[in-house]
């Protein structure tokens, strides 16, 4: 009896091992897009119901904004910005792109989010709440 039981562990470990390997996240062959550095100028508007400045032939999406427009001040709809950051094309609408903002310079003063937890693509730099997965 103490041998099958011994044997039923190895086996449950053995497995729990095997399962517990690291594997890339995502489907065969995905590679995370590095974004390159921009510079953008214009004025804030909604677009699509996205903060978003349209520089231009292309139409730039700045989800960051969004949580920084009661802090920043000058920050609304109308303010002529001027941005640098990570630029990430959308590749359903080439026309479009999302821009991570690293630089922030907006009614005569600059702001400079370098040094925060985000950047290129969800759970970057941070981890979260589920560590450093990519989902």
């Amino acid at each position: 009896m103490k041998k099958i039981a011994v044997v039923l562990v190895l086996a449950l470990v053995g497995s729990g091992l095997l399962v517990a390997q690291a594997a890339p996240w995502g489907p065969p062959g995905y590679v995370q897009p590095q974004g390159q550095t921009v510079t953008v100028e214009g004025r804030l508007s909604l677009i699509n119901g996205i903060i978003g400045v349209k520089s231009g032939s292309k139409t730039y999406y700045t989800p960051m904004l969004g949580r920084l427009s009661g802090f920043v001040e000058g920050l609304k709809e109308g303010a002529w910005v001027k941005m640098e950051g990570y630029e990430y094309p959308i590749a359903a609408a080439p026309e479009y792109a999302t821009l991570y903002v690293t630089k922030l310079s907006v009614g005569g003063k600059d702001y400079d989010f370098s040094q925060l937890a985000y950047g290129g693509g969800i759970g970057w730099k941070r981890g979260g709440m589920m560590g450093m997965r990519r989902w």
